[in-house]
């Protein structure tokens, strides 16, 4: 672009309004430039790559313009699409998607790539009329127009029309929708990896669609749970929930498999209910310095060390057993578990308090709460019901750290944290009339 015309795209840039209205204006520039950043990608093919030194066109039209290979690769498929090309006689070929060609400066990238893919996954057993209209609504739809291209309709995200591409291709799709079911099924995976330097594990795959739903329809519910607040103390408290919505979804699939594993027809491992099994020794757990970071322990399947901070916290919900070796290391014998509340103990911290987590305005399910020692085992507190609270798996990892405290007095849980100052009862108590 010459000097002078990019010092007056930019005298035009600075005039547009801001808000809104500049949103709109400045994307129909954008789309002008991206119709003009398709038709220069396609120009470079393979010989042309390679004549400057690149593998591919992609890395080509990549580098050049530094952007993503999945943006270049986006252009130079929409431009395969919507050129026109010359046959070897010197004939012209008309563009494959001839409408989208002419509407490119109305379209804009994303939705032109989107109806590349999608009239691409059944344009090889598609009537060449049925493709050509369909391809006419595609286009109407992604330009702002009904169906017909008759009227306007209320703006639409590339996201939202995604779904309404998929149901109009498939409707046109002689084969039907076995074939992508099919082929969903011979693609879904899971994996889990080996954990990294800090214990993480990476966890990647395809999910069948109705698996997908199930699982975002349930962190979905998790996340809207209506809450509900007894005590107008604690309706006002200050939200203390600084996690990413990465990290809320990674604890609210948390909750999920606790829920899972405490299910009654849940299957079993080795003979007992699916859990976390951290070895230590006697001797190292009882040593008092370096209790935030200290490796003392080690997670059955990772590598990683455990500190003993977490140990703590996974024997706080889940007790421990003693193992007994002999001098020359075999095991003699195993104690039944310690410091554990017992189902009916849960169920009574959970009818005090209401079957929720001990957190004003969590909304955690009370079946996959833990039950925290309100005075920690370390210092001698007591696995009885006037010592345990319920707490939902993040809030139970940072009960060391605040920024919520807890104490019990005469049997009923007090709390103080943000927005509330003083120790407050948890859960208001219900008046009662004595009888004459």
């Amino acid at each position: 672009m010459t000097s002078p015309a990019l010092t007056a795209l930019r005298e035009l840039l600075d005039a547009l309004p801001s808000g809104v209205d500049g949103v709109v204006a400045v994307e129909e520039i954008g789309r002008v430039v991206d119709a003009a950043r398709v038709r220069v990608a396609g120009s470079v093919d393979t010989g042309a790559a390679e004549a400057l030194g690149f593998a591919s066109p992609v890395a080509a039209v990549a580098t050049l313009a530094r952007v993503s290979e999945k943006t270049a690769r986006a252009r130079l498929a929409v431009a395969a699409v919507t050129r026109v090309d010359r046959s070897l006689t010197g004939a012209e070929v008309p563009a494959r998607l001839p409408v989208l060609a002419a509407s490119l400066e109305r379209v804009g990238l994303d939705a032109a790539e989107l109806i590349t893919r999608q009239l691409g996954a059944v344009q090889a057993h598609v009537e060449p009329g049925l493709l050509g209209a369909t391809e006419q609504v595609l286009v109407n739809l992604a330009s702002g127009s009904d169906a017909s291209g008759s009227h306007p309709v209320v703006p639409q995200s590339v996201t939202s029309l995604a779904g309404q591409f998929s149901l109009i291709t498939a409707a046109i799709d002689p084969d039907g929708a076995r074939p992508r079911e099919e082929r969903a099924r011979r693609r879904r995976s899971f994996r889990a990896g080996s954990p990294d330097a800090d214990g993480l594990v990476p966890v990647s795959g395809l999910l069948m669609p109705e698996v997908g739903s199930l699982l975002l329809g349930l962190m979905e519910a998790h996340r809207r749970t209506p809450r509900f607040t007894e005590e107008p103390d604690l309706a006002l408290y200050e939200p203390t929930d600084t996690r990413t919505p990465e990290q809320r979804r990674h604890d609210t699939l948390a909750t999920i498999l606790i829920a899972a594993a405490r299910a009654k027809d849940a299957p079993v491992l080795d003979g007992m209910p699916v859990t976390v099994v951290v070895t230590t020794t006697l001797e190292d757990l009882a040593h008092e310095d370096g209790r935030a970071g200290d490796p003392i322990g080690v997670m059955a399947g990772s590598n990683v060390p455990v500190s003993r901070a977490s140990i703590e916290r996974f024997i706080d919900a889940n007790g421990f057993r003693i193992v007994t070796l002999t001098a020359a290391g075999a095991a003699f014998g195993i104690s039944t578990p310690q410091r554990c509340f017992t189902p009916t103990q849960r169920l009574t911290i959970a009818a005090r308090d209401g079957n929720r987590c001990s957190t004003p305005g969590c909304t955690s399910p009370h079946y996959a709460l833990q039950v925290h020692h309100v005075t920690p085992w370390r210092d001698g507190g007591p696995t009885h019901v006037d010592n345990g609270i319920l707490l939902c798996y993040w809030h139970h990892h940072t009960v060391d750290t605040g920024p919520w405290h807890w104490r019990i007095t005469d049997g009923l849980p007090e709390i103080r944290g943000p927005g509330i100052p003083h120790w407050t009862p948890t859960r208001s108590t219900t008046p009662r009339v004595a009888a004459a």
